[in-house]
């Protein structure tokens, strides 16, 4: 019996959240037809959609039902200076708890998240590219970093099954060193916990996304390339992730 409440609460939550994005995707989208495609796609309403984007993604990943949330910002970064922003990946939310980071943000993302027939216009309307069109990105990205955006990459690919971290591509690496940007870290825990890769059941979990101190250009380590970058870079969320996964124990 007790099994049986839990499942269906499980379910109750589960379908609740679910209305809720879907509800908050069709907003975005006739804000989005409103301020953009009538409006005109200017930097200007482009912004303030980002704004808009940012807000709402930080309401709903701060009361996502039966979950806790903890932001820690130690180094105190602001995102004023453009950068590659790199996370751990581990479930759909991620990519919300990233938009809440920074109205400057541009994510690039797979094929399928941006012809989503849920928020797909949502992530076109923000501007947010498939990784799989190498020209169009390779060709707007400057652009829109000189405008004060910085660049998002998951370089896993794809969500982890178990929460573990999976090998980095080394994508985000080399356009840190073609762009001359920084990189900022962002470490995700708990994510995959409520709502794991293989479910569609929200779970009462914690979660908690620590934004790490930046990885300056002027960093020596970056004297030995971007591929060998990866691998440190790779060695580092390993070890921090094995270590907050025994603390969550």
């Amino acid at each position: 019996m007790r099994n049986f409440v839990h499942i269906a609460k499980q379910i109750f939550l589960t379908a609740f959240s679910f209305c809720y994005f879907l509800g908050l995707a069709l907003e975005l989208t006739v804000r989005g037809f409103f301020l953009i495609t009538l409006g005109g796609a200017t930097d200007e309403h482009k912004r303030k959609y980002h704004r808009i984007l940012q807000r709402k993604m930080q309401f709903a990943v701060n009361n996502i039902p039966g979950t806790q949330f903890k932001f820690s910002n130690a180094p105190g970064e602001t995102f004023e200076k453009p950068s590659i922003i790199i996370c751990n990946h581990q479930s759909h939310l991620d990519l919300a708890a990233i938009i809440m980071l920074t109205p400057n943000l541009i994510i690039l993302t797979k094929n399928w998240v941006w012809h989503n027939p849920f928020y797909g216009v949502v992530i076109r309307y923000a501007d947010f590219f498939p990784i799989s069109e190498t020209e169009k990105m390779s060709n707007n990205l400057e652009a829109m970093v000189a405008k004060g955006y910085s660049v998002m990459v998951f370089p896993e690919g794809s969500r982890s099954p178990d929460c573990r971290i999976r090998r980095f591509h080394s994508g985000a690496f080399y356009l840190a060193e073609r762009l001359n940007l920084d990189i900022v870290p962002v470490f995700i825990s708990g994510f995959g916990k409520v709502l794991p890769k293989e479910s569609f059941l929200l779970h009462e979990e914690r979660m908690s996304l620590e934004i790490l101190p930046r990885i300056l250009r002027t960093d020596p380590s970056w004297s030995m390339g971007y591929r060998e970058m990866t691998k440190k870079v790779h060695s580092f969320y390993v070890k921090r992730n094995n270590e907050e996964m025994c603390n969550y124990r």
